[in-house]
């Protein structure tokens, strides 16, 4: 039975042409001499009817793979949980020989079965839960430096039941070095061609189609980390998870239209920045945040596409009834407006998808990534190999809430009618915001009581200032439309009132 740690780097490929892109991944010029090896692949994953190995973050699988038409192999494999950080998937990985299409128990000696299967009640209940199909494109990589990195162009699909979705993607493997060399092959790729760094993977994806969650956001997931985490690895896995939830999104802005995916894309962007305020002092001088210059075209069409989904899904509904007022005509203009909303929706969706197809993009993800992934070594010092995260942040987050509560103070103090009203508000909503992120994300190593509190006062501030922002913005997202006047002229004045009233 073959035994290692699988390390690999797992790149999305968005508006690639699956008839197409393998011609294109030829042509670069540091893969176009190195020869290929192409297989067809089938792949079955297996679970209990309870998920026991997906509540376990493992999988186990049967694969057929044929090469050069020739008989198939069948290979019993198990994965367990991914350790990976910076966008790199680390698992374990046991792999054996097997009879055709069947499971082989005396395979699953030396795996972490026995672990997940102590008294031996889990292996008879195991059933075929989804499958994969692929024509996988192989070639073997040498870095000047010696690494060797498998480069896989997998192009197929997923079968979950009645359920079915397309598979393109890439797959970079390590075989030999340092991950930085993942790192250095996948810029050099995303310099050609559009890419994105995928942190889903294929099982993952068939599972939701399973559930019936594909087109669902990612949100915010809760990290359990302890006072006594290091706070070097505390900053990698909060940030970790934040990245994680941004690039996620953006993968599924890829595959389907969804409000809320943008919304969720822009939310982990924020957290993310929040972070980098948080870890700031560790960081500034050792490593300092990677330029996202490149990022400005995605992160721009995101906040456009976002401004008009709130406009089209929240603000206007609930003001439609008393504009038409059971007036025909008003009626006409109402859903006159609604049109030329849903047009612009279309216009802003392209916009977004070519920025998602942009090689500067990828580029600039694949930074963050690398960025992450070195930051515990690049900012260690021994100082700091003593500190732990729960007096670090403790500290930081008390004196976030003190910048907050000036803030306030100096709103409270100001004419909100007034250019310099207009920006103490705009700096509250922010640094509520932040405040908000921060304490969501450490609040399992910050005092419970002060922490509760704190966060509740941080998200009515931003949610009222939000509302009454977004009604203010209403009338300049729709003028350009060619909206009525009679329309725009009523959202000014339910604005003002709702500045008024707050």
């Amino acid at each position: 039975m073959a035994n290692h740690a699988e390390i690999e780097l797992k790149l999305g490929l968005p508006g690639a042409d699956p008839k197409t892109i393998g011609d294109k991944l030829a042509a670069l010029p540091l893969l176009t001499k190195l020869p290929t090896t192409q297989q067809k692949l089938r792949n079955i994953y297996f679970d209990t009817p309870a998920q026991h190995l997906r509540k376990a973050a493992a999988v186990l699988r049967l694969r057929s793979q044929r090469q050069d038409g020739g008989k198939a192999l069948w290979l019993q494999t198990m994965k367990t949980e991914d350790a990976g950080a910076g966008g790199l998937s680390q698992r374990g990985e046991w792999e054996a020989t097997v009879h055709e299409g069947k499971l082989d128990p005396i395979a699953l000696q030396g795996t972490p079965w026995p672990t997940l299967d102590p008294d031996g009640q889990l292996l008879s209940q195991l059933a075929p839960c989804f499958e994969t199909d692929a024509t996988r494109t192989l070639r073997l990589f040498t870095g000047e430096d010696g690494s060797r990195i498998e480069v896989v162009l997998d192009i197929g699909g997923i079968r979950a039941g009645d359920e079915r979705a397309e598979l393109c993607e890439l797959e970079l493997e390590l075989l030999k070095g340092p991950p930085e060399a993942l790192f250095a092959l996948a810029d050099q790729i995303a310099s050609h061609l559009p890419v994105l760094p995928d942190p889903v993977s294929k099982a993952e994806r068939a599972w939701r189609l399973v559930d019936g969650t594909t087109r669902a956001p990612r949100r915010a997931r809760k990290l359990e980390l302890a006072e006594s985490t290091p706070v070097l690895l505390a900053a990698q896995a909060v940030l970790g998870e934040m990245l994680g939830q941004f690039m996620e999104n953006l993968g599924g802005i890829v595959r389907s239209d969804g409000p809320e995916l943008v919304h969720q894309a822009r939310v982990g962007w924020r957290r993310w920045r929040s972070a980098l305020w948080l870890f700031k002092p560790l960081l500034a001088q050792a490593h300092p945040a990677p330029d996202t210059a490149g990022l400005r075209p995605l992160l721009n069409a995101l906040g456009a596409m976002r401004d008009l989904d709130v406009a089209a899904l929240e603000s206007l509904p609930q003001w439609a009834d008393a504009y038409i007022a059971g007036d025909d005509e008003r009626a006409h203009e109402w859903q006159a407006m609604e049109a030329a909303v849903a047009a612009e929706h279309r216009i802003r969706r392209a916009g977004l998808l070519s920025t998602l197809e942009s090689p500067g993009t990828g580029q600039a993800l694949l930074r963050l990534e690398r960025w992450l992934h070195l930051l515990p070594q690049a900012a260690w010092t021994p100082e700091l190999a003593e500190r732990d995260i729960g007096g670090w942040a403790a500290a930081r987050t008390k004196r976030l809430h003190a910048r907050l509560a000036e803030e306030v103070e100096e709103m409270d103090a100001a004419d909100l009618d007034t250019e310099e009203g207009i920006e103490h508000q705009h700096n509250v909503r922010l640094l509520a915001k932040r405040t908000r992120y921060v304490l969501e994300a450490l609040r399992t190593v910050l005092p419970k009581e002060r922490t509760r509190r704190w966060q509740e006062q941080a998200t009515e501030l931003q949610t009222n200032i939000g509302a009454a922002r977004d009604l203010m913005l209403l009338a300049t997202l729709l003028e350009p439309l060619g909206i009525q006047p009679s329309i725009l002229g009523f959202m000014r004045g339910v604005a003002a009132g709702r500045m008024a009233d707050q």
